[in-house]
């Protein structure tokens, strides 16, 4: 009984034993072909957004050449390099010296001679943009500024004398022509950038380290850049292209392009510090005061006579602005102004002009100054929690800006150190900087020859010297007055195009 119990349970055990091994491997069978299956449709089929970007953007055209080779072709002829001379007058290397021995009192100062001067010709790079075929070319002021002489080397090595047309260094934007006619290949074409987004393609060429016709590749990688503190003094009116196409020293006044060979920005200013962050004037900033360079030599723009700052969210809150709105905060209120006169007041908020929205100072003081000298703006201001509509006719702000064409009489009262003169900072000269208050003073002239010439320039606001407080000529006078035998570095704190730093100058 027990033996055929046994059978029995053993037969049975064995029966269970191959349906669940059949079970089991079913089971593994199926598993298995889902999970090849899974497997096979993720590693052969590619996820959409790669499929898109390997078909819309090749890297090669049909002849398996980079797209940037037609770039080049297209826009290296519109590209000139710029070379100018600059006549600097240096005392005597001899007697500075021994100037200070006592031999130099006996021999010169005691016998009433003053110390020779000699000329030097100190000559700088950049670069240019072809941009009519009667011979205009775009460049950057500091490019030209004080050049005596301007030479341009087209791309077949051939070199014209050029004519300063015009400069406006309050965008740092250049207009010069030669005596020579262009075909329309060498005229460069523009493009429009307002359209631009970070991220596009950014093709810098021109003239860096006078390494000639260099053609550097990056993209967009900011819009809008203002308050930028660039060494040597920037440009008034800022809003920036950045990008991370390479930009040296002598790339200045060059070409920004798309990938379509249109010019979208004037390259102006690198930051040294830093790898892959240049900077470009928009075409269409640049553009406009071509036209006017052009057809007078000068440019005109409008002012308010008020003094913008940020809307910051305390503000905001505190005058109930919507938080759809952008706007300027107003500060202050000059008297008898276009502002004053049109009823703006100090705590006013200015949210559009002319039906475009205004988002921070910087964009605003540019919609402002691209409106000519006379004409009528209307502006949306935010006032006692609620919106209403002021009407301005614009004053000239050339009248503000030309405050240094002084007489004879006004230039022997200016006090003179370190090579710079000075002046008090009246209102009319506040007004014209947008400074923030009416201290200091401000740099008049600065000899080229003298301790301030590469550190200091006219409208810089001293506001400090040795860490003193500079509020008026007195100060100064008493300062310098303190430190004219001193032999190490004075420090000076300054401000310059609406931002404080520090120089420091050697006696």
């Amino acid at each position: 009984m027990f033996k055929a119990h046994g059978n029995i349970s053993r037969n049975l055990l064995v029966a269970t034993l191959l349906v669940l091994t059949g079970l089991a491997v079913g089971v593994l069978f199926t598993a298995r072909w889902d999970l090849t299956a899974s497997s096979e449709a993720q590693s052969v089929a590619p996820p959409v957004n790669y499929r898109f970007a390997s078909t819309s953007f090749p890297m090669l055209t049909e002849s398996g050449e980079s797209p940037f080779v037609a770039v080049a072709e297209r826009v290296a002829p519109t590209v000139v390099n710029i070379t100018t001379d600059r006549k600097v007058d240096q005392s005597d290397p001899f007697e500075d010296f021994f100037r200070d021995s006592p031999f130099w009192e006996y021999f010169h100062r005691n016998r009433g001679e003053t110390p020779r001067k000699r000329e030097t010709v100190v000559p700088s790079t950049g670069s240019g943009i072809i941009i009519s075929r009667d011979g205009y070319i775009l460049t950057n002021n500091h490019v030209v500024a004080d050049a005596d002489k301007v030479t341009v080397k087209v791309q077949n090595g051939k070199e014209y004398k050029a004519t300063i047309i015009g400069k406006d260094p309050e965008t740092d934007v250049a207009l010069i022509k030669v005596d020579r006619g262009f075909d329309a290949r060498e005229v460069a074409l523009t493009g429009n950038s307002d359209s631009i987004k970070v991220g596009d393609w950014a093709i810098a060429i021109g003239n860096p380290l006078a390494l000639d016709w260099t053609l550097t590749v990056g993209v967009i990688s900011a819009k809008g850049r203002s308050n930028l503190a660039i060494a040597g003094g920037g440009p008034s009116y800022q809003n920036f292209i950045q990008t991370d196409a390479s930009i040296n020293f002598g790339n200045s006044g060059g070409p920004l392009c798309n990938i379509h060979g249109e010019v979208i920005g004037v390259n102006t200013a690198i930051n040294p510090s830093g790898q892959g962050i240049g900077f470009a004037i928009p075409m269409n900033m640049a553009m406009k005061v071509v036209d006017q360079l052009r057809s007078s030599g000068t440019v005109a723009r409008g002012y308010l006579g008020m003094l913008p700052r940020d809307l910051t969210p305390e503000l905001r809150s505190a005058l109930s602005v919507p938080e759809d709105e952008g706007g300027v905060f107003v500060e202050r209120v000059d008297k008898s102004t276009p502002a004053d006169d049109g009823g703006l007041r100090a705590g006013d908020v200015i949210l559009e002009i002319d039906g475009q929205k205004i988002s921070d100072p910087a964009q605003f003081r540019i919609v402002v100054a691209d409106h000519s000298p006379g004409t009528r703006i209307n502006a949306r201001v935010w006032r006692s929690g609620s919106s209403q509509n002021l009407s301005f006719v614009l004053g000239d702000r050339a009248k503000l800006v030309s405050l240094f064409g002084k007489d004879e009489q006004e230039k022997s009262s200016k006090e003179t150190w370190l090579g710079i003169q000075v002046e008090p900072v009246t209102e009319e000269v506040a007004r014209a900087l947008e400074l923030d208050e009416l201290s200091g003073v401000i740099v008049t002239d600065v000899d080229p020859a003298g301790a301030a010439a590469q550190k200091l320039r006219e409208r810089d606001v001293i506001i400090e010297i040795d860490r003193k407080t500079v509020e008026s000529i007195l100060d100064f006078k008493r300062i310098a007055a303190e430190l004219k035998d001193s032999k190490k570095a004075v420090l000076f704190r300054i401000v310059r195009n609406g931002q404080k730093t520090f120089e420091a100058i050697e006696p």
